[in-house]
């Protein structure tokens, strides 16, 4: 059900969205569970979020580091005929998160997982919207087709939305808030550190301490209870392999990416050059969410705290996505409040509407020899900023009237 103040247009495309989700689903035929999907008709890579702790309460940690070994516990934990192509590639303080599910017979944590998943990221979707977060806005957000590529892969998008958008919001009201969220988000190293990088660029830094202590307490207590050891083998092994993937270019591992520099490699551009595309394109990312988060800032001057833009709290999120080598499709769920927002809204914007409705259908489109996401994602990155930084524009008004009521893809309420 869709709310009535959406207008035809709006509806056509939520609808259409949700076809492309759909044939998403059907195309990795949900029926064979011991295909594609496994254990079940969605979630796929809960299966790594179910069967690494397992492995570590049962005293096989050393299993999840080792790719013939964990292959070998995964056929035999779901009986599968063949070669999943799975990895555990989380630092080990990812387990202290995990572990509780690994209590729950599959399915059971499978739907636990989900469901956590999007009540955060109903919850990230009020944050971003405020009063204006009509519970009809926020059932389009959580069905939006970025968050079905998150739960047909089983991954936490919700939760990292959550974490990413208390981490901007509260970063100079109450920065150890900011700090204990990207702590969190440290699971994701590389996008903890490309999202507090802008942070400091634009000027917020008071949640440092906090992050790092938070940072720490978690990498002590995992060593502590998974073994020192855990954190060898992530060092050791589990970093290069997963490094090895990017750089020396197994797209099969790595097929539903949607960065430049995979583009580029799928396209057959040498290595050299890709990363220099790469390198250019994570610079731009970088500035552009500096500069909107500069420009937008809610408590820079006189007169009371207005709200963030939504649209700039998109750019300050989705640009650590863009400044990775690798970052999969599922991970734009995370923004999926402000890109669902720009997709359905006024003016019009075609790469935010194309990212918005192809990204269940990633790995589709690599099967056919076509990354063209790995061209939309950062262009609807830089064309969202352009409509906030250019001459004229007006900061802080894109979706939000003064009263709190929402004037963008819904009209006013």
């Amino acid at each position: 059900m869709v709310p009535s103040s959406l207008s035809a247009r709006q509806r056509l495309l939520v609808a259409l969205g949700g076809l492309l989700s759909l044939l998403a689903w059907l195309s990795v035929r949900p029926w064979d569970l011991q295909g594609w999907t496994i254990g079940a008709p969605f979630g796929r890579d809960f299966v790594n979020f179910w069967m690494a702790p397992r492995l570590f309460l049962a005293g096989k940690g050393a299993v999840v580091a080792d790719i013939a070994a964990y292959r070998d516990a995964v056929m035999a934990a779901f009986a599968l005929p063949r070669d999943p192509r799975l990895l555990f590639v989380y630092p080990p303080h990812a387990l202290l998160f995990l572990t509780p599910l690994a209590a729950l017979p599959f399915l059971p944590g499978l739907l636990a997982w989900t469901a956590l998943n999007l009540a955060a990221l109903a919850a990230a979707t009020r944050l971003w919207l405020g009063p204006a977060a009509r519970p009809g806005l926020v059932l389009v957000v959580c069905t939006a087709p970025p968050v079905g590529a998150m739960v047909l892969c089983g991954h936490f998008g919700g939760l990292i939305a959550l974490a990413g958008t208390l981490a901007v919001l509260e970063s100079r009201r109450r920065p150890w808030i900011a700090g204990l969220c990207l702590a969190a988000l440290s699971i994701k190293p590389q996008l903890a550190l490309a999202l507090g990088l802008i942070l400091i660029g634009a000027g917020r830094w008071r949640w440092m301490p906090a992050a790092l202590l938070g940072t720490a307490t978690l990498a002590a207590l995992s060593a502590a209870l998974f073994g020192v050891e855990a954190w060898a083998r992530f060092v050791g092994t589990t970093m290069p392999t997963h490094s090895a993937f990017i750089t020396t270019f197994q797209a099969g591992w790595i097929a539903h990416a949607v960065t430049p520099y995979f583009g580029a490699r799928f396209l057959g551009v040498p290595a050299a050059l890709a990363w220099a595309i790469q390198g250019a394109v994570t610079a731009l990312a970088f500035a552009a969410a500096v500069l909107v988060l500069r420009r937008a800032d809610p408590d820079r001057g006189p007169g009371p705290a207005r709200p963030l833009d939504p649209v700039a709290l998109l750019v300050v999120l989705l640009a650590p996505v863009v400044m990775q080598p690798y970052a999969s499709h599922y991970e734009l769920a995370a923004v999926a409040p402000g890109l669902t927002l720009v997709a359905l809204g006024r003016p019009a914007a075609p790469l935010a509407i194309a990212v918005w409705l192809l990204i269940p259908l990633a790995l589709v489109l690599i099967t056919f020899d076509q990354p063209i996401l790995c061209a939309l994602v950062p262009g609807a990155l830089f064309a969202t900023a352009w409509r906030l930084l250019a001459p004229g524009a007006a900061p802080g008004t894109a979706l939000v009237n003064p009263s709190g009521g929402y004037s963008g893809a819904f009209g006013r309420t």
